[in-house]
C-alpha cells in the first residue's frame, strides 16, 4: 500500500529544543521581574519552573495545555507580588509574549529545510507536537498542509489523538501514513502501534531504551531524511 501522508514531530526532530526553551523562560522571567519586581522575592527562575510543576500536578487538565499554564503561572506569581488582578492579566501577557519570541528563535538542524522542501512537493506534511512552536516565526508553515498541537485536540502523544487528528484530516488509514519524531515512547512506539510506519530521527545521538523494541528505519541527519523516506516507500509499496 502505498504511503499518502507524511506527519512529522517538531521539537528535537527538526530542530533542537532546550537550549531554546531555557532561553526563553530566562526572557519571561526578566520581563515578568520588569514589571512586578516583587516576583523576585518570592521566586527564583527555577522556583518559578517548580511552581509551574505544581500547577501541573494540581489542575491535570492544564498539563497539555502547554501556553495556558505558563500564562497561568506568570499570572498567579504577579497576584502574589501584589499586582492588581487586571494588571497582572497584562504583566502576564507582556511576559508570555517574550516567551513566545524567543520561543520561535528556532535554528533548523541541517538538511531540515531541503527535505522539508522536496517532501512536500511530493507529499503532504502534517505537523504533529505536544509544544507551542510556531511554524509561522520559524518560516516553515507554508510546507505543511496542516499543523496540530497536544492543546489542540486535548491530550499529548503518547496518547492517540494527534495522530488520529492528522489520519481525519487527511482521510488515510494509518498503514498509508509515515510519521517521523525523536521521542522512543511519544513518536516511534505510539505511531506504530497505530499501525503507523515510523522514522526515528536521532539527532541528538540518544540511546534507544531498554524494553522497547528498536525502531525499524533510523536517521542521525536531516540530510538523510529523503533517501530515508524513499527507501520507506519503496518497501511498502512491496
Amino acid at each position: 500500500m502505498a504511503i499518502k501522508l507524511l506527519t512529522l514531530d517538531l521539537d528535537n526532530t527538526l530542530w533542537e529544543t532546550d537550549p531554546v526553551i531555557v532561553k526563553a523562560e530566562q526572557a519571561s522571567y526578566n520581563a515578568l521581574i520588569e514589571q512586578a519586581p516583587g516576583v523576585a522575592d518570592l521566586y527564583s527562575l527555577e522556583g518559578l519552573r517548580e511552581y509551574k510543576n505544581q500547577l501541573a500536578e494540581c489542575y491535570p487538565s492544564l498539563v497539555h495545555q502547554i501556553s495556558k499554564l505558563r500564562f497561568e503561572t506568570l499570572r498567579r506569581a504577579a497576584l502574589q507580588a501584589g499586582i492588581a488582578h487586571d494588571e497582572a492579566e497584562a504583566v502576564a501577557e507582556k511576559a508570555f509574549a517574550a516567551f513566545m519570541q524567543e520561543r520561535s528563535n528556532l535554528t533548523l538542524f541541517d538538511g531540515a529545510l531541503d527535505a522539508l522542501q522536496t517532501l512536500a512537493q511530493e507529499l503532504p506534511l502534517i505537523a504533529l507536537t505536544n509544544g507551542n512552536a510556531s511554524l509561522k516565526a520559524v518560516g516553515i508553515d507554508h510546507l505543511f498542509t496542516a499543523h496540530f498541537s497536544a492543546e489542540d485536540v486535548g491530550a499529548a502523544k503518547p496518547e492517540a489523538n494527534l495522530f488520529h487528528a492528522a489520519l481525519q484530516h487527511q482521510q488515510v488509514e494509518p498503514h498509508e501514513c509515515l510519521h517521523i519524531g525523536d521521542h522512543p515512547h511519544q513518536d516511534i512506539d505510539a505511531a506504530r502501534q497505530l499501525g503507523f510506519h515510523t522514522l526515528w530521527v536521532n539527532a541528538l545521538e540518544l540511546q534507544w531504551p531498554d524494553g522497547l523494541d528498536a525502531p525499524r528505519h533510523t536517521i542521525q541527519h536531516l540530510n538523510e531524511l529523503v533517501e530515508a523516506i524513499a527507501d520507506i516507500k519503496s518497501v511498502a509499496q512491496g
